[in-house]
This record gives C-alpha cells, sequence and structure tokens, in this order.
C-alpha cells in the first residue's frame, strides 16, 4: 500500500512539473511551419511609401543626433542631442520648441524620454516629469522617487523603465504616486532603448533584453503578463544573464540560440529583426489576419532609400499611423550617387530629393506601410 501511495505521489509530481514546464505563453509569431521567403527581393515588393518629409531646417530648428521620433495625431516631436524637444507640423514645417534646457523650475537639464498624450507632451528628466502643452507652455512638474530612462503615458497611468532599482518596470500614477513595480533587475535587462514600451493593438510590450521574452501591459485592467516574440525560441532573460555572467563568448552562444533586438509596430503590422548563427531575418506579421512571412536581410535590396537595408528599420521612430524611418540627407546624396538605373518606384523621387536638399540639413523622414500580400 505505501509502494502505491509513493507511485502515486511521484507521478503525481510529474505531472504538476509537466504541466509547469509546459505552460503557454503567447508567441507574436508561430514559426513551427517554413515562412521564410527565400532568394533575391527587393524592399519595394513588401513596402509602400506613402510620404515624404524633409524637416525644416533653419538655425532655430535645426536638430542634433537623432535619438527619438515620434508622429502622433499629424504631429512630428524629435528628441536630439543637446537639443530641447522639437515640434514639426505633418509637412516638415518647425512649429516650435518644447520647454527650454536648463535648471529653472519650469526647465530640464536633459531629456531621458518623453511621451505625447493628446494636447500634452510629458519630459521625462532627472527626478521628476516636466509637463508642457503643444505650444511649448509649462504646466506643471511631477516629481519622481527615482531615476528613470524610459517613459509610457496611458490613460491612467505611467510606465517608467528603471535602471537603479530592484525593479525594472514601474507604474505609477499621473501625480507621481507609485503603484506596483515588476520584473526585477537582471544584467540581460539593462539594455536601454529609445522606445521601451512598443504599441502592439491593445497592450504595451516592453522588450527583455535581446531574449525571446517581452513583458506585456494591459493598460485597461492595469495588469502585466508575458510573450514571446516567436514560438520556437527558447532564449529567456535569465539564460541570457547567465551567459553573459559565465561565458565571455556570450554574444557568439546567444547568436547560436537566436537573439532579438526589440520591435516596431504599425496599427495592422509589427516588424522585428532576428539573428540566428550570423543569419539576420526580418519577421513581419499582419495583425489583423495573422498572416506571417520572415526575409533574410542579405537577400534584400534596399530600393527604396538606397542605403543598407538594415539600418532602414530603425527602433527608434513610432508613427501612429503607419511606420516611419529617416536618412540624413549627406547619407542620400552617397546613395543616390551611387545609383544609375534602378527599376525601383521610389528612384525619382529620392534622386530628385537628394539633388534639392542641402547635405546638412535635417533628416528626411518616410512613411511607409507594409503591403498586402
Amino acid at each position: 500500500m505505501r509502494i502505491k501511495f509513493f507511485i502515486w505521489i511521484w507521478l503525481m509530481l510529474n505531472i504538476v512539473a509537466c504541466t509547469r514546464s509546459d505552460k503557454h505563453i503567447e508567441a507574436i509569431i508561430d514559426d513551427t511551419s517554413e515562412m521564410v521567403i527565400k532568394g533575391k527581393n527587393t524592399m519595394s515588393s513588401f513596402i509602400e511609401v506613402k510620404n515624404v518629409i524633409s524637416l525644416e531646417t533653419s538655425d532655430e530648428c535645426l536638430l542634433g543626433e537623432i535619438e527619438k521620433i515620434i508622429k502622433r495625431e499629424g504631429n512630428i516631436f524629435v528628441k536630439s542631442k543637446s537639443r530641447p524637444l522639437t515640434m514639426f507640423d505633418k509637412n516638415g514645417k518647425y512649429l516650435n520648441t518644447i520647454g527650454r534646457i536648463g535648471s529653472g523650475p519650469e526647465e530640464y537639464t536633459l531629456i531621458a524620454d518623453f511621451d505625447v498624450d493628446g494636447d500634452t507632451i510629458y519630459i521625462l528628466t532627472v527626478d521628476q516629469i516636466q509637463v508642457y502643452s503643444k505650444k511649448g507652455d509649462w504646466i506643471r512638474s511631477i516629481p519622481l522617487s527615482l531615476n528613470a530612462s524610459g517613459l509610457r503615458i496611458t490613460a491612467n497611468n505611467m510606465l517608467l523603465f528603471v535602471l537603479g532599482d530592484k525593479h525594472i518596470v514601474h507604474v505609477f500614477d499621473k501625480d507621481g504616486n507609485e503603484k506596483k513595480s515588476v520584473l526585477e533587475r537582471n544584467q540581460a535587462l539593462r539594455l536601454n532603448r529609445a522606445i521601451s514600451f512598443v504599441q502592439y493593438g491593445e497592450k504595451l510590450l516592453f522588450p527583455m533584453g535581446r531574449s525571446n521574452e517581452l513583458l506585456v501591459y494591459i493598460p485597461s485592467d492595469d495588469e502585466f503578463g508575458r510573450m514571446n516574440y516567436l514560438a520556437s525560441n527558447r532564449l529567456t532573460s535569465e539564460k541570457e544573464e547567465m551567459l553573459m555572467k559565465e561565458n565571455p563568448q556570450y554574444k557568439r552562444e546567444m547568436l547560436c540560440s537566436g537573439c532579438f533586438d526589440g520591435l516596431m509596430t504599425s496599427p495592422t503590422h509589427v516588424i522585428f529583426p532576428y539573428v540566428k548563427e550570423d543569419n539576420p531575418m526580418l519577421w513581419i506579421k499582419d495583425m489583423r489576419n495573422s498572416q506571417c512571412r520572415a526575409y533574410i536581410l542579405s537577400s534584400l535590396e534596399n530600393d527604396v532609400t538606397f542605403g543598407s537595408t538594415a539600418n532602414f528599420f530603425y527602433g527608434n521612430v513610432e508613427d501612429d499611423c503607419g511606420f516611419m524611418t529617416y536618412i540624413l540627407p549627406y547619407l542620400l546624396k552617397e546613395h543616390m550617387a551611387g545609383v544609375h538605373n534602378s527599376q525601383s518606384p521610389y528612384f525619382e523621387k529620392m534622386k530628385t530629393i537628394a539633388e534639392q536638399t542641402d547635405k546638412e540639413a535635417n533628416p528626411i523622414l518616410i512613411e511607409y506601410v507594409v503591403r498586402e500580400e
């Protein structure tokens, strides 16, 4: 009887262990079936350029090194090195700066991050958030009990990415009162991205290092969960941290496992790069019908800006209507000078823009969508 009892206990423990280890976590893409499009392809075969915007250039609005660009409700906001937050209209015309760099009560010493919520702009700086109107007028300060480097505003809360605390992600109300914190800090999670929290339908996704894991925040429920990029990948943030600590060749080990470098989203699609065994790929999912595809980056010809394919997909740009990238005029001039005969539908347009734009001018923005399959 005792033997049967212990056998029963052993079976139950194994069932529980298997249940826990096999717990299903939703993946953005179920890559268990072959979806890779092989052979040479052009970017124009799956990308449609909707608009090209040359940002106005003057002494008043000359930008530094680009750190983050977001477009919300027709306005373009640019965070650039050593410059105040700068605002342009949908055609690239300079409107105004938001606040000023300084140490005064209505100023900020630096911009760690920013977000836009309707007509209100939130600028994350040292120990506080400065709040402004779209005209650049100061509204109020929100004191913070910690220093953060990433910010996302929701209808009722503020999400903060924090490095100098036990937990990485914190939720505050809009008066600066902390409500909760999640995701214990580890070495792999120290990777700081220009856009820490990425919109994915009704959810916000926080990439967990270069692992396959994503922290999910659901604003309507004020709850957190987990997702993966790919169903097949097994690289967790804990494993990434272990590799970083124990293996000086951890980058090589991560490439063998397959690693990620953030994601970009539009209202209809999600795009993310994936590198495994020195073979960079670009995954694309249509969120409306769950159709997925992948391209091998080395087989893609950039016939949109005619430069590096990898550099086209910047992770520091967000557009509420589609996707956006940018290129510096001097680079566009260099790229176009090396192209003489192209079948690209964008060749003549980009050539004209390169010829008409001063090489020291502000960046050229390109709004695009993913074509239907």
